[in-house]
């Protein structure tokens, strides 16, 4: 009867230590945001926990039906970090970054992405901003195990009230 219990013991304990484990390591997203026709909107790319990132690329992909991508800034938080944008092909961004010592933080945002909204929009519509790849490295070029959320963008038409819920 004392095996059984301890073996009962042994199992809930790991079953603890596996649940409060994060199950995908660091997890990349942008937060659910809206913009309004004709005006310009700040996307912020955000990570929720990291203990050493030296290195990053992003493959990101939005409607450039409806979003004009203007520029990117790192934040104070990557600063030590130096970036590298590309943004030739509309609809798709590609963003390195790379430093020799890695950072850490929680609930922060590594780069903020400006869109200029389409001019002229008929009613509300939802887009997002997709993570095509997601790779984070240490300064130990050991990756990072990450996960990327994507979420929703509403756009609305210019002047017309946002609705009340």
């Amino acid at each position: 009867m004392k095996r059984a219990t301890k073996i009962v013991a042994a199992v809930l304990a790991g079953s603890l230590v596996f649940l409060s484990a994060p199950a995908w390591g660091t997890e990349v997203y942008v937060p659910v945001m809206e913009g309004r026709a004709g005006s310009e909107i700040v996307v912020p790319i955000m990570i929720d926990e990291v203990e050493n990132l030296a290195g990053i690329r992003l493959v990101l992909h939005y409607d450039a039906s409806f979003l004009r991508f203007v520029e990117g800034t790192r934040t104070k938080h990557v600063n030590s970090l130096m970036h590298i944008i590309n943004d030739k092909k509309p609809g798709v961004l590609i963003i390195v970054m790379a430093g020799a010592r890695g950072i850490k933080g929680k609930n922060f945002s590594i780069m903020d992405l400006k869109f200029r909204v389409k001019e002229v929009l008929r009613g509300n519509h939802t887009t997002s901003i997709v993570f095509k790849e997601v790779q984070l490295m240490s300064d130990e070029l050991k990756e990072v195990e990450a996960m990327a959320t994507s979420s929703t963008l509403t756009l609305l038409p210019a002047g017309v009230p946002k609705e009340s819920p």
